[in-house]
């Protein structure tokens, strides 16, 4: 009879054990889909001539004028207070059909290998009095603290860009002959280096309007399933980064009826082992933004500011953007314009271009919110490149030799941002 007790003793703790008691999470389900149809037209060149005496030709693909971009994603929220004031909750995005490669890092580097279905971030967290903690995959404080300008429309001209259909690879040469690979730029201004990364952030409560954020992650990268079983990884792998540190601080307050907001945040990562000089990973990558946004009545005004230098060894390997914007907004209408500026130094991402690349982006465009989160959206923007190649460039180098041109690309995108 006592081992029939003490067998049924064990068979009730390992059914305890096993079946552990379920958080009272209260289920959401958001997400968004950003429907577009682009015109853009990318001045690309059939062909180049290189030669004095001699005929030399190199030629490009041509690109289509028309096509649709859109962007989805499904979120997965849970959360709960329990009796002692302690917010706790879950947050998961899946992104939904889309095949092409998403951001990593750097900020302006696409990454291959991504998948269909991708699991975007996935992270818990906890706030109180005290402040907000947030564990797992999602952006660090140096970009949930950044302030933006304002934009003609937020996924074309905004912090981060979701719709871009001019064609990086016509920018250093004018030809569309996959020259210039590693550099597939959007014209965005977010600081978030390494998106997809396992990390560790802590956000201060506002104090007056004044909030501060820091952010850790021993590694760049996001676990993969069952990641929680790989092996240790090692720590001397090429080219990449560990020790990734941010830290942010913003201020958002009023002054004589004027609405005010001031943010400035710093990342920095170093490298296991240098990669070859000259290309992506082959030094510490430190990136800083500033940023200010003033409004007044249905009017706001910003500018930002975004320097990395990309975790490239060299002189010559710097990101530079700065932004400009206004609005208007009047309940449902919203009209916006924003110049952007970003110098690519020819030695950027490892990319080796001939020379520097600058790009200045104009944009224009308007909104019209017709239901709770959904708005209908139409804009038009310019971008003129200076490749500064001239007769020294990327086909030139001696006397006679034809320069490259310039290209200046247009783009017109008319769509719909549903939230839910």
């Amino acid at each position: 009879m006592k081992k029939i007790l003490l067998a049924g003793t064990a068979i009730v703790g390992a059914a305890i054990l096993a079946s552990p008691a379920q958080a009272d999470l209260k289920i959401d389900l958001g997400g968004h889909f950003r429907g577009y149809a682009v015109f853009s037209e990318n001045d690309e060149s059939s062909s180049v001539a290189t030669g004095t005496g001699t005929t030399s030709v190199i030629t490009g693909a041509s690109l289509r004028n028309f096509d649709f971009r859109r962007d989805m994603e499904v979120h997965f929220t849970g959360e709960t207070t329990t009796d002692s004031g302690l917010t706790v909750g879950v947050h998961a995005e899946l992104e939904m059909g889309n095949e092409g490669p998403d951001v990593g890092a750097p900020p302006t580097l696409t990454s291959a290998g991504d998948d269909f279905n991708q699991l975007d971030e996935a992270y818990m967290y906890f706030s109180g009095g005290w402040g907000r903690v947030n564990f797992g995959s999602e952006d660090g404080a140096a970009y949930l603290l950044q302030v933006a300008a304002p934009s003609a429309d937020s996924n074309i001209d905004g912090m981060r860009v979701y719709v871009q259909a001019f064609n990086t690879d016509v920018w250093d040469d004018g030809l569309v002959n996959g020259s210039t690979t590693d550099v597939t730029a959007r014209l965005d201004y977010d600081n978030a280096d390494f998106r997809d990364t396992d990390r560790l952030t802590y956000l201060t409560p506002k104090w007056n309007g004044f909030q501060a954020g820091a952010s850790y992650a021993p590694e760049a990268g996001q676990n993969v399933v069952d990641g929680a079983f790989a092996p240790i990884a090692t720590d001397d792998d090429v080219g990449q980064f560990e020790n990734l540190w941010e830290v942010a601080a913003r201020w958002d307050g009023e002054f004589e009826g004027f609405g005010i907001s001031l943010g400035a945040g710093y990342a920095t990562a170093g490298t296991e082992a240098d990669a070859l000089a000259g290309t992506f990973g082959s030094d510490n990558l430190t990136s800083w933004d500033a940023g200010v946004n003033v409004s007044f009545n249905d009017f706001s005004i910003g500018a930002a500011y975004l320097t990395s230098d990309t975790g490239t060894s060299g002189a010559n390997a710097d990101l530079t953007t700065w932004v400009v914007g206004a609005a208007w907004d009047n309940g449902p209408y919203h009209l916006g314009l924003s110049y952007n500026d970003t110098q690519l130094d020819s030695n950027a991402y490892g990319a080796g271009l001939a020379d520097d690349l600058e790009l200045n982006r104009w944009a224009v465009g308007g909104g019209y919110t017709y239901g709770p989160g959904m708005t209908f959206r139409g804009s038009v923007a310019m971008l003129d490149v200076d490749n500064g190649n001239g007769n020294n460039g990327l086909f030139g180098g001696g006397p006679g030799l034809t320069a490259t041109p310039d290209p200046t690309q247009y783009q017109i995108a008319i769509g719909t941002d549903i939230n839910f």
